[in-house]
């Protein structure tokens, strides 16, 4: 008597979940371990040094002290020119500290890193004003100091921003260009091999299908239709599992003939928008860096407007169909 045993999930069941998925836009996936056999290929195991947001964190930190250095000599260089009390000064550039303990925070341990954090130098700069408005900073130039605050926030949080986001996607690269360089052995002759080769095809069509979704989206004038247009159709992966059901004699045919379907559609990124889409379809297109006649590849809009490595995911996930397709046509 068997164990443990999961009751399997139905199909329709189970794209019904992997259509959710996609509407919902949840963060893109990474690519997991396949699975799959490697030739001569030995991996030494990471240190802790190693890790990649080990070592985006401390360029953050070294970067908030650079910045907290800066903001007490500030300090000194404003109260000796204005001939100020020091203390003073110091209260009436608490905004950038505010600013630069929240960035931390936000950042280092929660990885926020967006435009969203731009706002902070406002709103602790304007407590300050109103505090002076109301005569409560005696003896505080509230008026010079906001637009310091405000400059120097400003051009602290841009910093940490763009260096977070160029080390971040310096790291994912460099990752996925490691696992796509491993040598990949597909076999379809098991329900373990299956598996393996289901989740590494799902994996790269979600993550595609992820960026699609945050470029072409509501807020940015996208609508269903267009997205429709470039997806890869869940359905196409989804009867990945479906080959374990088929004679191993068949499996080979019928996953090539998926791939294929797949790789069409990667294919179709390559073309300029106002091939693919209707006029109608991108007219309506806010806040993308993009030709407004549609004459920028899918792809390049894609790369683009997206914080994500996105290139590095597409180049694996048609070079994994590529190579695919080559190692079961050999079999």
């Amino acid at each position: 008597m068997e164990k443990g045993v999961i009751p399997p999930v139905h199909s329709e069941e189970k794209k019904d979940l992997e259509q959710e998925f996609l509407k919902i836009q949840e963060e893109l996936p990474g690519f997991k371990e396949h699975e799959l056999e490697e030739k001569d290929v030995k991996q030494a195991k990471p240190t802790h040094e190693e890790l990649p947001f080990e070592l985006v964190h401390r360029i953050i930190r070294a970067t908030c002290l650079v910045a907290l250095v800066v903001w007490f000599v500030l300090i000194v260089f404003l109260s000796i020119i204005t001939l100020s009390n020091p203390f003073n000064t110091l209260v009436g550039l608490s905004p950038v500290l505010l600013t630069i303990i929240i960035t931390y925070i936000l950042v280092d341990k929660y990885h926020l890193e967006s435009g969203f954090l731009m706002i902070f130098p406002f709103i602790f700069t304007g407590i300050l004003f109103m505090l002076g408005a109301g005569n409560l900073l005696n003896g505080i130039d509230y008026k010079t100091l906001s637009s310091v605050n405000i400059i120097f926030g400003l051009l602290f949080v841009m910093a940490v921003i763009v260096h977070y986001g160029i080390l971040r996607k310096k790291i994912k690269v460099k990752e996925v260009k490691e696992k796509e360089e491993q040598k990949l052995i597909i076999k379809l002759d098991d329900e373990a091999g299956i598996k393996s080769f289901v989740s590494s095809i799902e994996d790269k069509s979600k993550a595609i299908n992820a960026a699609i979704g945050r470029v072409y989206s509501v807020r940015r004038g996208g609508t269903e239709p267009l997205r429709k247009k470039i997806k890869i159709d869940a359905a196409h992966y989804n009867e990945f599992n479906e080959l374990k059901h088929e004679k191993p004699e068949k499996r080979n045919e019928l996953a090539i003939n998926l791939l294929r379907k797949i790789k069409e559609r990667l294919e179709l990124l390559q073309k300029p928008e106002k091939d693919v889409f209707d006029t109608e379809d991108f007219a309506s297109l806010l806040n993308l860096d993009r030709n407004p006649n549609g004459k920028d590849k899918i792809i390049d809009v894609l790369v683009k407007n997206d914080k994500d490595p996105v290139k590095a995911y597409y180049d694996g996930a048609l070079e994994f169909c590529n190579d695919a397709i080559e190692e079961l046509e050999k079999e």
